[in-house]
């Protein structure tokens, strides 16, 4: 083989690694976009919960709840339902948006349950939401969300 030859060819080499080395980078940032999106939404709602402040019982929990739901749905799930993930991780994705509904779900029943000073709902579905920031926390974390707890 010639040297042009070997340099043609070297050349070619040179723009493949360049191209795989591009698509792998681009891969990852893509992901930690995403993460960095979903950790994002995790630090805006724990700010706005700490500015309406942690209920200590039912009637502190009427005052609050409608809050803290207002501010979950604005900080959390709406982000959710308009990021779009990449596709590897489209499947978590999904299931932190299905986790993040029931979540929801839950904190509305929370605050009519201490708007009705129902005592026995309030601790179930206390208990159901620690639950569900668990399973949240785990997806989030998943997809390099490292906010989210």
């Amino acid at each position: 083989m010639s040297s042009v030859g070997y340099l043609v060819q070297w050349a070619a080499v040179k723009r493949a690694i360049f191209a795989l080395a591009l698509v792998a980078l681009v891969a990852g940032c893509g992901k930690q976009s995403y993460g960095s999106k979903v950790s994002a939404m995790c630090e805006d709602f724990a700010k706005r919960e700490a500015k309406i402040g942690t209920p200590r019982d039912p009637t502190d929990l009427a005052a609050r709840g409608d809050k803290i739901v207002a501010a979950y749905d604005a900080a959390i799930l709406q982000p959710l339902l308009r990021t779009t993930p990449p596709p590897e991780d489209a499947a978590a994705a999904a299931r932190l948006r299905q986790i993040a509904r029931q979540q929801r779900d839950t904190l509305r029943a929370l605050a009519d349950a201490g708007k009705k000073g129902d005592v026995p709902a309030v601790r179930r579905l206390a208990v159901r939401n620690a639950q569900l920031n668990g399973q949240a926390g785990d997806v989030a974390r998943q997809l390099g969300a490292e906010s989210c707890t």
